[in-house]
């Protein structure tokens, strides 16, 4: 199959090309107009930017499928940047695909579209919601668009909805506690009981390997996430082992965390220096989430491989 990948150069995209050409795909990658082919181990290399629909135009003629990654993602993302990536960019993304007659259309998306409701399980047909968060909320604008297009018959869709995404490359989840962890700063947030949501880049690419090898897949959505993760307390612990500091012994409230996350994005807005403690960070970590995974299992045989253990969290913090 021909795929054409958006986001390929990227944390993710760097770790699905290579797994998607072990089983016999040619990847065309999208890459920004100053990126060099060095940026994405691809068949194939195009410039464009789903920003600008002009530069896609032609980009993905005699291509059998599309794999849709690039998107706005981190910290201090405002509306405006998310809506022109996470949004307009789908759109952009997707009309040339229609335009092109690549029909299989595999969506990266984010349990985010859920709006971050706690203790309830949520498997994939749980509604989308919007809760004032640029990421989640213009990723649930994404999954629509994407969407109306294949009820329209013009796509054949599947929707990955990953936890947070850990493993080599990653710029973002362990860099960031590490960086908190070694100020002697760091702290439990909430109870530190609940489980970490996250899941392997590996096993992301994996997934996304299978959903383009099963036809079955057309038409569904599946959330993404190791079903035997660590407590917040627990995983903590490991990561301070692993760079040889202590683990933080005291904890704060939720309410209290929420209160020093303001203050602290406030200070970031008039430093420019990104804060150690985010709102958004104090939804994800602070809380018990409960993503059901179970479609992916019984419809793809797909089960994560890769656990947040000792040895793997030790071997991803050598390199930060």
């Amino acid at each position: 199959m021909r795929v054409f990948m958006t986001g390929a150069s990227g944390f993710l995209g760097r770790r699905i090309t290579p797994r998607l050409r072990e089983q016999g795909h040619s990847i065309t990658a999208l890459l920004l107009p100053q990126e060099t082919p060095d940026a994405a181990a691809a068949d194939r290399f195009v410039h464009g930017d789903i920003t600008r629909p002009e530069s896609l135009a032609g980009a993905m003629s005699d291509h059998d499928a599309v794999v849709h990654l690039a998107g706005a993602v981190g910290y201090g993302q405002s509306f405006e940047r998310c809506r022109s990536l996470n949004r307009d960019g789908t759109q952009n993304v997707a009309r040339e695909a229609v335009r092109a007659g690549a029909r299989r259309f595999v969506h990266m998306s984010s349990v985010s579209v859920y709006g971050r409701v706690a203790n309830v399980r949520l498997a994939e047909d749980a509604p989308l919601r919007r809760i004032g968060d640029p990421y989640g909320d213009t990723k649930a604008d994404a999954e629509e668009i994407v969407r109306a297009r294949a009820c329209a018959g013009e796509l054949d869709l599947t929707i990955l909805r990953p936890t947070v995404i850990w493993g080599p490359g990653d710029a973002l989840f362990l860099p960031k506690l590490v960086e908190n962890l070694r100020s002697g700063k760091a702290r439990i947030v909430g109870s530190g009981r609940n489980s970490v949501d996250a899941v392997h880049v590996d096993d992301v690419a994996d997934l996304v390997a299978r959903v383009l090898a099963s036809p079955a897949s057309i038409g569904r959505t599946y959330n993404v996430n190791h079903p035997h993760n660590p407590t917040w307390s627990e995983f903590v612990a490991l990561v301070a082992q692993a760079i040889g500091v202590e683990p933080p012994a005291g904890r704060l409230p939720i309410p209290v965390a929420l209160l020093a996350a303001a203050s602290m994005e406030l200070a970031a807005a008039v430093t420019g220096r990104p804060p150690r403690l985010t709102r958004y960070a104090v939804r994800v970590i602070g809380r018990q989430y409960r993503y059901a995974v179970d479609r992916a299992r019984e419809e793809l045989g797909f089960t994560p491989q890769v656990a947040l253990s000792p040895a793997t969290i030790t071997e991803v913090t050598r390199r930060v």
